[in-house]
């Protein structure tokens, strides 16, 4: 379902609206321009659809193909091992290095990480006005 509201084409359905509208409500009133507004409810609809857009794709891999997540990475390491040791990449090797078992993409948790740092740095925008 994260794929069927786009940004740049989105569906003019009431269902749809009522996250935009419970959204502009929560800023509305704080002196915000509209473009600026707006601006923010786009930008924090497109966070939680990105995210939620990747766990829809990796549902449909893990039924397409059977393999967790994690064992389709484990599949691969020979060719991410072939990246890393070619010396092409140097800072993400140098990253990837300092993982003892690998790097765990948790995606709640990023999801998490990415919406704190959000509303975080809109935070003056928001109450400077």
């Amino acid at each position: 379902m994260a794929q069927v509201g786009s940004l740049t084409r989105p569906l003019l359905v009431p269902n749809l609206m009522v996250h935009g509208d419970r959204m502009l409500g929560a800023l509305d009133g704080r002196g915000l321009d509209p473009t600026t507004l707006f601006d923010i409810h786009v930008l924090l609809y497109s966070h939680v659809q990105g995210v939620a857009v990747h766990l829809g794709m990796e549902a449909h891999a893990e039924a397409a193909t059977g393999q967790s997540a994690e064992q389709w990475m484990d599949s691969r390491a020979p060719a991410l091992r072939d990246l890393v040791e070619s010396g092409r990449f140097p800072t993400f090797a140098k990253v990837i290095a300092t993982f003892e078992d690998g790097y765990d993409l948790r995606l709640d948790a990023l999801f998490e990480f990415g919406l704190k740092a959000l509303l975080d740095g809109l935070t003056p925008v928001i109450e400077d006005r």
